[in-house]
Parts: C-alpha cells; structure tokens; sequence
C-alpha cells in the first residue's frame, strides 16, 4: 500500500469520526433530554452521600456512635428528645412582660402598704378607731377575692380556648387602683370616713393582680419547669421591695407635709396622690410595651392549653387534702405578715411612742434587709426541692415567732430584737410561701392548675383581710392572744406539710 492510500484512509477514518461527532454534538437537545433522569438520579445521589457524610462527621465529634462505628438511632433520637425537654423546661415567656408582671406586682404591695404609716390615725380624724383602720387596711383583699371569679371570666374568654389573657387584669387593675387612690384622697375633703373605706374597696378590684403575678410566674403554659420556682420566688423579692417602698413613701411624705392646712394633699393623702400618677405613667408602658403570649405562638407556649371540661379523671383524696394544705399554707404566712404589718403601728406607737413617719420606716426598713436574702433564695431552686424551700421558711418563721412571744411575755422587747424578729418572720414565711403554686403545677393534673391558683388566693386574700383586723385591734385581743395566734396558726400548717412530706417528693397524679 502506498503511503498516498494510507494517508488517504486515515483521513477518511479521522474525517468519518469528525462527522458522528459532529452530528452527536450539533444535535444535544434530542440526546440530553434522554440521558436527564440519569443525570438527576446520580446528582441526588452525590447531594446524598455529601449529606451523610457530613451527619457522620458530626456524630464522631459527639461521640455518639455505636459498637459498629455507625451512629446508633436510638442515641440520636434520645439525643434531640433530651435536647428538646431540657429547651421547654427552661423556657420563660418574653422578659418585657416578665418586668412589666413583676412590677405591677411591686406597686400593687406598694398600693397595699403605703396607708399603713398613715391609717390609724387618718381614720381617727375622721372619726374612726383602730379597728376600723383594721379594717381600711385589710377590706382590699377581701374584695379582690369576691371579684375573683368575675375577673377569671373576664381573663379566660372562651375565645381564648384555656389560655389566660393577663393584659386584661392589668388593665382593669391599673384603672382600679388610680380610681382608689383617688377617692382615698378625698375623704378628708370630704369629711366622710367611708370614703376611705370605699377608695380601699377599688384598691381590691385591683389586687385581684395578685393572683395573676403567681399564675403568670408558674403557668404551664408559658414557663418550663426548671424556671417556676425561681421566677415565684422572684415574685415574692417584688412583694417585699413593694412592702418596703409603700410604708417608706407613706410615712417620708406623711412627715413632709405635715405642716400644711390643705385637705386635698397632707400628711394622710400624699402617699395616696402619689401611687395615683405612678399607675397612670405605668398604664401607658403597659400598653405600648407589654407583649401577650397566644397559644398560636409556638416558640413561646410549651403546649396546647388544656381544657378544664375534659375527662381527666377526678380529685383523689391526696390532692384534696394537698389542696387543703395549700389554702392553710397561704392563709397562714400571709396572715402572720399582714397581722405584724398592720399591728406595727399600733404596737410601736405604745411601746417606743413612734410616729407614722418612724413606723414606716420601720416596716420598710425590714423589707430593705431581708431583700438581699430574699434574691438569694430565688437560687435555692437550683439545689433544693420546693419541700426543702417550704421546710426551711415555715421553721424560720415560727422560730422567730415563739422569741417574740416570750419576751413580751417578759415584757422586755427592745426596739432592736422586735425589728430583728419581725425581719426574720417575715423572711421565714415570704420564702416559706413561695413554692406553693409552682409545687401544685409540678404534682397536680394540668385541669386543676388553676384551681390551685384560686385556693392560694383564697387563702391570701383572707388572711390579708383578718390578719390585718386583727393585727389593728391587737390591744383588744392582748399582745400575747395574738402572737399566740399566729404561732397557734403555723404551727398547725406545719403538721400537715409534714403529714405530706414523702407525697411532695414525685408527682402525684
């Protein structure tokens, strides 16, 4: 062959194969919608293995792989079910309306305690005795507990579907207590002693928000478990820094108008005019910056609200009688607060010949101490079960209680050892106290949650109302029938709480 036929064919070879080629890659539209399933099956496949190896490496680094070498399902799944348990058990609703809760919870004491200084004798201008001023003290929260069930309606519409609307109590509780200021403030314009008694009569429309500031702080709905005690306790730091405020500003501006003549603004309605405007100021931050949680939200509520009608199964006789401990519990610490708040007056004016300026001080002075121990407290949740808090407190308490009775008894009670021992006792049964509606969530059925709201509140509202008429007329019932009372009093809560000591460990349903 020559070399002209063989370069002669290797071009008609190369020319040949230039052509199918080119005929392949001048018709690729035809030719690649063919091959396209295969294209996309081998790139999903890639996007696969790419995936698993990268979940592979992750499990490496978190060591959760099994005997085999390949990451165990079950350690995965235990992994995200732990993950997200812990998540919902720390969970707290959005910290304005935290603030905003706690607040309202701090002027509503001070709202309680700013006519202690000023009561006795403001009612006896008017022509009223210590009883009554008892009473002026003490009737608010009896009315708060014969509005409670019109105001639960009012905070669960059926529109809610279970779920509590805290912003409508807190409305009408920012309107109730400016109402009330307000018309205490007239009275001696007015020259009508009932006057008082009604302005405080709106004040307890207003302190239905005490049971709103527990339940908010315990509510299944908004905090995780790990959080309920803490944020309670929290709770019970802004009735104390309440406590302490209301009595100082009552008595400070008792002493700084004093000298005047007016009948509007005096030595007996100043405090009064005061938390007026301060609750007015704090209805517009409450309007533009309280934020409600909805079930709907699903990064703030840890679960659908239950419905109070479904058959859940009915009340044991274990949390009857828990329930029974938690309305005694909460009647007996408050009425022991109540009683020595409200007895204060009274009791300093006859021993130590003190002023409504000096009394105040006094109580707030109290309050100021036992602050710093109080904010400490709301870390014990993080070592201690609410049964251990509760022991602690309620021990305290009547300690502090059978000291005071012995030496009046003695009758050598300096101003000293009564202000340290009323310190303590109110420190004692402020914590004591606290666990309470975080420990009914914990061991009762999600149906009875509010339930054991209302009981506390029963509880507190009543104590407020007779403790303070009898720490008014302590003189009437003796120094020691009173004391004697209380201690008769805690001592009997005691007992039961012990009675439930093994049952408060686990859950009871």
């Amino acid at each position: 062959m020559t070399p002209s036929t063989e370069n002669g064919n290797q071009m008609d070879r190369t020319f040949g194969t230039s052509r199918r080629r080119s005929r392949i890659e001048h018709r690729p539209t035809e030719f690649l919608n063919e091959l396209r399933p295969e294209i996309e099956s081998i790139r999903e496949e890639n996007d696969m293995n790419t995936y698993s190896k990268h979940k592979n490496e992750y499990f490496l680094s978190t060591n959760e792989w099994d005997n085999s070498g390949a990451p165990s399902l079950t350690d995965v799944t235990s992994h995200v079910s732990t993950h997200s348990k812990n998540d919902n058990a720390n969970m707290i609703p959005p910290k304005r309306s935290i603030a905003l809760i706690l607040v309202n919870s701090i002027m509503s004491d001070m709202s309680f305690g700013v006519a202690l200084p000023t009561s006795p004798s403001y009612t006896q201008k008017l022509g009223g005795t210590d009883a009554f001023s008892g009473l002026v003290v003490g009737i608010p929260t009896l009315i708060s507990l014969l509005m409670l069930y019109p105001m639960l309606l009012f905070a669960t519409p059926k529109s809610a579907k279970g779920y509590t609307l805290y912003y409508r109590p807190m409305l009408v509780s920012v309107f109730a207590h400016s109402v009330g200021h307000l018309l205490y403030c007239m009275a001696d314009q007015a020259n009508w002693l009932y006057l008082i008694l009604i302005g405080r009569m709106f004040n307890g429309i207003g302190f239905t928000m005490f049971l709103y500031h527990k339940k908010y702080t315990t509510d299944k709905l908004l905090v995780g478990q790990n959080r309920r005690t803490f944020l309670a306790t929290l709770n019970i730091l802004a009735q104390t820094l309440g406590f302490m405020a209301g009595p100082f500003l009552g008595g400070i501006l008792a002493k700084g108008t004093r000298n005047l003549e007016n009948r509007v603004f005096n030595q007996y309605t100043g405090g009064s005019w005061f938390m007026m405007y301060i609750w007015i100021l704090f209805g517009v931050f409450l309007v533009i910056f309280y934020k409600e949680v909805y079930p709907k939200d699903d990064h703030t509520v840890l679960e659908k609200p239950v419905d109070v009608d479904e058959n859940s199964g009915p009340l044991s006789l274990r949390h009857i009688y828990l329930l029974s401990f938690l309305g005694l519990a909460a009647f007996v610490s408050y009425f022991n607060i109540s009683g020595y708040q409200t007895s204060i007056p009274i009791y300093a004016n006859k021993l130590y010949n003190y002023n409504a300026y000096q009394s105040g001080n006094f109580i707030s002075l109290a309050a100021l101490v036992i602050s710093p121990f109080v904010f400490f407290s709301t870390f014990l949740s993080r070592w201690l079960e609410d049964r251990h808090i509760m022991l602690i407190g309620f021990i305290i308490g009547i300690i502090a209680l059978v000291l005071h009775l012995v030496l009046d008894t003695l009758h050598k009670i300096p101003v000293q050892a009564y202000f340290v021992l009323y310190s303590i006792m109110m420190y004692g049964f402020s914590i004591g106290s606290a666990p309470l509606v975080s420990l009914a969530s914990k061991q009762m059925q999600p149906k009875y949650h509010v339930l054991s709201s209302v009981l506390f509140q029963v509880g507190l509202s009543l104590s407020n109302t007779v403790g303070a008429i009898c720490g008014g007329a302590i003189y009437s019932i003796t120094t020691v029938g009173f004391i004697g009372l209380c201690i008769g009093l805690s001592v009997v809560s005691f007992i039961q709480f012990l009675t439930l000591w093994n049952s408060m460990k686990l859950k009871l349903n």
